[in-house]
Order: C-alpha cells, then structure tokens, then sequence
C-alpha cells in the first residue's frame, strides 16, 4: 500500500508542478503587456496579489515532489566538483534575504579560506543548507543564524546554528520524520509540512554522508550534515 501512495504522491505532485510552471509563465508574460504597465510593482494590484499567492505555493509542491523522490528513489544527483566558497556564496545570499524579510536576525558566517573541492550536487547541497537556514530563521525571532563549515580529517562538516526556541527533549525524536511538527498550535503560522529535513537527510545519504542536530529548549539548535571529501 505504501508503494501505492508514495507513487500516486509523486504523479499528484509531478503534476501541479508543471501545471504550477505553467501559471508562473503566463504571469511573467503579464509584465511584459504595455497595457499593464499601471498594475506592476503596486502593492495589493492584482497582478501582484497573484504572484505572492503562487510563490509559496511552487515552493510547496516542490517539496512535496522532492520527497516523492525520496521515497521512490527516484532523486538523482548531477556530481560534479563543487568549490565550497562559490557554493556558500550564493546560499549566503538568499539567507540574508530570508534574515532579513523576517528581521530581528542576522546572518552570521563562519568559513575558512582554504577548503578543498568536493564531489556532489551544488543544487542539491545548496538545497540542503536552505533548509536549515529556513528553519533556522524561522524558529528564532530575535538573534542570530550562523553558518558553519570545517574541514575534518575526511570529509567537510557543514552545520547551521541558531538562537532560537531549541527542541525539547521529548520531541526531538520527531524531527526528521516527515509530516511531524514540534509546534502544538496547529494555527502557529509557521507550521509547515515537515519535509524539509527528510529530504535533506535523503540528499545527504545519496551523497555517503550523515545528518545530525543537537539542541536544547530555550537554547537554540545546531543541524549538522558532512559529504566526504
């Protein structure tokens, strides 16, 4: 029955996704009419309305299709050598623009100058260190989110740390399972699916490595994943 559910999941998903696709290009093509000029760039317009309403919706299914691929084993990787600081580069650019939407937090780094190159997907790598951060950002109001990277005797370490709510020890078994939540206000804005870190710890597996975390209520939490080197 699983196999059944996890395959109508990725057709289900496969299939917004695309028709999702489809929406997004006729939206763009409306920037692109004259006529419209007035309507772009003005809050509460209804072209813009419509756009801010597709947003997280892409995003949402394609998590969900993501995780259909994990649990179909169909996620594949494009290996290649991947330079770390080119990689964290454009990660540190759309945390500080997720920081700094939310507010009250800052993005702190931490990366050595002399790292070697990595074989992995920089997609998919990328991916996983944006989950992090968005949970990371999410669960702390006020403080900071530091991104981490070490070089081990054979393998990088890559962690992201924050100052927020932290995870009680009672729940903390739930957390890379998916459709759980440690929140118990099921109207708490940021409750989610509960994929995110499933997926990252499949994008992890398929490149031989491991995803940890450790944490303590009141105290923040650390999220830690390695890929050999």
């Amino acid at each position: 029955m699983d196999e059944i559910q996890n395959e109508f999941l990725y057709k289900m998903s496969t299939h917004l996704r695309q028709g999702l696709a489809d929406v997004q290009e006729k939206v763009n093509e409306l920037y692109r009419i004259e006529e419209l000029e007035d309507y772009i760039d003005i809050p509460d317009s209804p072209i813009e309305h419509i756009k801010a309403v597709l947003m997280p919706l892409v995003v949402q299914v394609g998590d969900f299709q993501d995780y259909a691929e994990t649990v179909t084993d169909r996620m594949e990787l494009d290996l290649q050598e991947v330079d770390i600081h080119a990689m964290m580069e454009g990660v540190l650019m759309m945390a500080d623009q997720l920081a700094g939407h939310k507010g009250g937090i800052e993005i702190e780094e931490d990366i050595p100058e002399n790292l070697p190159t990595i074989e992995g997907d920089p997609v998919r790598l990328s991916q996983a260190l944006m989950h992090y951060i968005h949970n990371a950002v999410k669960f702390t109001d006020k403080g900071t989110v530091t991104v981490r990277v070490e070089k081990e005797a054979d393998r990088i370490l890559f962690e992201v740390q924050d100052t927020g709510i932290g995870i009680a020890e009672e729940d903390q078994e739930k957390v890379f399972e998916p459709f759980e939540t440690i929140l118990e206000d099921k109207r708490d804005p940021r409750l989610g699916f509960g994929l995110g870190l499933k997926i990252v710890e499949h994008i992890i597996e398929l490149h031989d490595g491991e995803t940890w975390f450790e944490s303590k209520t009141g105290q923040g939490s650390s999220f830690f994943f390695t890929v050999p080197i």
